[in-house]
């Protein structure tokens, strides 16, 4: 890769200097997997039942929210579905980084997405996505479903709103990306493990802020679809969390409104990281 050989646009160099000037080597990939939002979240108001993911709470509301976000619903567990996202990535996305991606043990009613085959990326990548730096841009709208859940209908809502998008800077050639936010463009970062998993990390601190290490957020992103729509190794693990029952339930479990005021908050969130079978999604036409 010549950068000086003409190949790329002044735009493309400029998302290089930005993302080549952050501060890559401030961390590093942690040495274990440890979701520890399953151990500290409190979601609020937990004895009313909305935050689970198969929650029926205001359902009557679903049928409206889906027409103000443009989503439908669909069987999250059938591959089928992605075959004509999958088969239109965004130009210049990586092989390697294109298919369906699972967000597993996020607490937010996010589950599937097709995370980089919808991304913009701007800067002197190789056709590997294996070296290179610059900026990466997602739109929330299309191709990211949310559960068919209040909360789940909630965040397709916002997610349909306006043009907005996550933005980052890369760095492939360590494979590292970071997620920007209001909170800092520093507090979030995305680790890749191989080419079927990144892990996502969530800081209290920005680099060279006093909270930069400690971890507040963790969670995978799993590749369950290749680029061609063939499942992975993990697309059965996908399948079998949608189809098995919560692991905490009790007599009043779906029916009674206020059925988890004695669940233990550990319990609630291991529920809370089940997928629902029935997802919502705004597909990109």
């Amino acid at each position: 890769m010549n950068r000086d050989d003409g190949d790329f646009t002044k735009e493309q160099l400029d998302a290089e200097t930005i993302g080549r000037n952050y501060d890559w080597k401030s961390r590093e990939i942690p040495s274990n997997y440890d979701p520890v939002q399953l151990d500290t979240f409190d979601p609020p108001a937990r004895f009313i039942d909305w935050w689970n993911t198969r929650s029926t709470f205001l359902c009557c509301l679903f049928p409206c929210l889906s027409c103000i976000s443009s989503h439908k619903t669909f069987d999250g567990t059938d591959p089928t579905v992605w075959k004509k996202q999958l088969e239109n990535p965004n130009k210049g996305v990586p092989e390697s980084m294109q298919g369906l991606w699972w967000l597993k043990d996020n607490v937010a009613h996010e589950q599937l997405m097709t995370i980089f085959g919808d991304a913009d990326f701007v800067g002197t990548y190789n056709e590997d996505g294996t070296d290179g730096y610059g900026m990466w841009y997602r739109p929330f709208r299309h191709n990211w479903t949310r559960e068919n859940s209040m909360f789940g209908h909630v965040l397709g809502v916002n997610g349909n709103r306006g043009n907005i998008k996550v933005s980052g800077r890369m760095n492939l050639k360590d494979g590292i990306l970071t997620v920007h936010t209001g909170l800092g463009d520093g507090n979030q970062i995305v680790y890749k493990v191989n080419d079927e998993e990144w892990w996502k990390v969530h800081y209290a601190g920005n680099p060279g802020e006093a909270l930069q290490d400690e971890i507040i957020y963790m969670y995978k992103w799993l590749k369950v679809l290749d680029k061609d729509g063939k499942q992975t190794k993990h697309w059965k693990e996908y399948v079998d969390w949608s189809n098995a029952p919560l692991p905490n339930q009790n007599c009043g479990t779906s029916w009674f409104p206020c059925w988890s005021c004695c669940l233990p908050r550990k319990k609630a969130l291991e529920n809370m990281v089940y997928p629902n079978k029935t997802q919502i999604v705004n597909f990109k036409h």
